[in-house]
């Protein structure tokens, strides 16, 4: 194509002009949230410019490394797989900033796989939605008060004072949770329900005063919007919850609206503390399957506070993974085949043994899953899910006679598109941040970990995969907290992140810890429990436990000496710790050979 022709391609055909090309150009380099390298920088700017002029097909991997990476003329692509290499992290960046932070762009740069020049279209943005992090980005920082140098005196209200100022406050929460669900709403089309559905009676008011009634109203409606973020939940809206009968819901069930689940509550506000207790019942059988009770002390004040704290709780309690639904239909569909699951029982069948590291539940998952997606294409959950099980597919080498093609390529591909469906879902991020330590790209992996508990601040899977990677890195100070919190929000969290406290004992030398922590692994299919153990045997000088914890290395994979290191590098741990556990597991009778000179 000649010069003329491309200039008349990019005006004149619905794709952008030169100038609207360049400008989205500048404006993508000067932000922030565009986590790429001064030299990928170079880079784009090179293969836009090369590509708007014409040259597109003498955009080369020499060329690239001339002009963008200071390389000098004897460079070899054949040898030196550097523009490779930095053209993947450039696609990966561009992708991500357009899922994120450029989600409102007009314009729109790519540089499809395959090749090194550039592609230009229009988007038509979708509606507005919190822009993750960039990777890389610290997640924004909440804004401080100015510090006061002479403290206020307190604020003396008047007990109907107090009553108007929460009603106004109540008020104010009421009508952002109606906007809410009504953005919810527009913004995501009406589908089939996937998982069950729970409606949200009204709160009742069991204290003395009947002017604090709005109390329980605001609560119902902050709780029904809390768990409208679990979008495999089917949560009837406000209308419905306060049309119906608070003293028998069944007496009032619409043709159109069945509810799997009826959650009801009470709030108790006296003398400056306010008591909100809970019950989650089946709708079919009036059972109670869940309760829990909240005391707050109340003032003024805190009150939203309160309200929003506690609607997280219930709806966290309720709606995430492993939480009281998610349990519930796990034990409905125990005896069910995997041919036999609807989706959202094939996403709660995956979590339910995803951390079984079973290799035979593998092909039957990824099939289901694969099927969850193509009937419910809209369904985020069953995204992340199978990206997840592709992540498990390197990682561990599950499916490789089945699964084609990069299986982290396919793992970014499907993380992604589950936070195109669903912005702020946890899953769609612990997928991202985990395919993007694998693939050897651990700023991203953080950032992306950090933006979804932005989100979702006590999500207890991204806080323990956050703290396992900190682990990994030897950042003790960041590592830590996070795996304690994550085991004191869930204590049945998965065993396997138990390694990140056995490598702080082990690296200061406390292996008797370290063993402690090494033996609550039960991740029987998987060596790296049993590779811990026989660490923590060997440096304790208990030769027999550690022969026998090797035994059973050797049994999953009997030539694992002749590749630990490629196989500890992959898994992104450091050059000291690799050393260490190469050092360790010969005391236990490991066979490594010697590093080749």
């Amino acid at each position: 194509m000649s010069k003329v022709q491309t200039v008349h391609a990019l005006c004149c055909d619905g794709t952008p002009s030169h100038e609207e090309v360049r400008e989205e150009l500048h404006s993508l380099l000067k932000r922030d949230e565009f986590n790429a390298s001064e030299r990928n920088r170079r880079f784009l700017s090179y293969v836009v410019e090369e590509t708007l002029q014409g040259r597109a097909e003498r955009i080369k991997a020499y060329s690239i490394a001339i002009t963008a990476f200071d390389r000098t003329d004897d460079f070899d692509p054949l040898t030196d797989p550097i523009v490779r290499i930095e053209a993947s992290r450039l696609r990966r960046s561009l992708e991500y900033y357009y899922l994120t932070a450029g989600r409102a762009d007009r314009v729109r740069i790519e540089m499809p796989k395959g090749s090194y020049s550039a592609t230009f279209k229009y988007h038509d943005p979708a509606p507005a939605t919190p822009a993750p992090i960039s990777p890389g980005a610290e997640p924004p920082a909440a804004a401080h008060a100015p510090t006061r140098v002479v403290p206020a005196a307190p604020r003396r209200w008047s007990p109907r004072a107090w009553v108007v100022i929460m009603a106004l406050g109540v008020l104010v929460a009421m009508l952002a949770g109606i906007q809410a669900w009504q953005h919810l709403r527009a913004s995501h089309p009406a589908s089939p329900s996937l998982g069950p559905s729970v409606v949200v009676l009204p709160f009742e008011n069991f204290g003395n005063d009947p002017q604090q009634d709005f109390i329980a109203r605001g609560l119902t409606f902050e709780i029904i919007n809390s768990l409208t973020r679990y979008s495999d939940l089917f949560v009837l809206g406000p209308e419905t919850s306060f049309a119906l009968d608070r003293r028998d819901p069944r007496v009032l069930t619409f043709d159109s609206v069945k509810a799997d689940y009826i959650l009801s509550g009470s709030v108790h506000s006296m003398n400056g503390a306010l008591r909100v207790s809970v019950i989650l019942s089946n709708f079919h059988t009036g059972r109670s399957v869940w309760s829990s009770d909240f005391s707050r002390s109340l003032t003024a004040e805190n009150l939203l506070t309160i309200q929003s704290d506690v609607a997280d709780q219930v709806a966290r309690a309720i709606g995430q993974p492993y939480g009281a639904v998610f349990n519930l239909t796990a034990d409905q569909i125990a005896s069910k085949s995997f041919d036999s699951l609807e989706s959202y029982e094939c996403v709660v069948r995956f979590r339910q043994r995803w951390r079984d590291y079973d290799q035979r539940d593998f092909e039957p998952m990824r099939t289901c899953l694969e099927r969850a997606i193509e009937t419910d294409p809209g369904y985020a959950r069953a995204y992340a899910s199978l990206a997840l099980l592709y992540v498990d597919s390197y990682r561990f080498g599950f499916g490789s006679d089945e699964v084609t093609g990069d299986p982290l390529e396919r793992a970014i591909e499907l993380a992604q598109r589950s936070l195109e469906l669903d912005p702020d879902g946890s899953d769609g991020y612990l997928a991202l941040s985990m395919a993007y330590w694998f693939s050897h790209d651990p700023e991203a992996s953080i950032a992306t970990a950090k933006r979804g508990l932005a989100l979702d601040p006590h999500n207890p899977d991204l806080l323990a995969e956050l703290g396992f990677r900190y682990a990994f890195l030897e950042q003790w100070d960041l590592s830590r907290p996070l795996i304690a919190e994550a085991f004191a929000r869930n204590p049945a969290a998965p065993s396997g992140y138990r390694i990140a406290n056995f490598l702080y004992y082990y690296a200061h030398g406390d292996y008797e810890a370290a063993l402690n922590e090494a033996l609550q692994v039960k991740a029987r299919y998987i060596l790296y429990g049993y590779i811990c153990r026989a660490m923590a045997y060997a440096e304790l000088g208990d030769k027999a436990d550690a022969e026998a914890s090797l035994a059973e290395v050797l049994k999953i994979d009997p030539k694992y000496g002749e590749h630990i290191r490629a196989d500890l590098a992959k898994r992104g741990i450091t050059p000291h710790f690799i050393q260490a556990t190469v050092d360790s597991l010969s005391k236990a009778g490991l066979h490594v050979p010697p590093v080749a000179q």
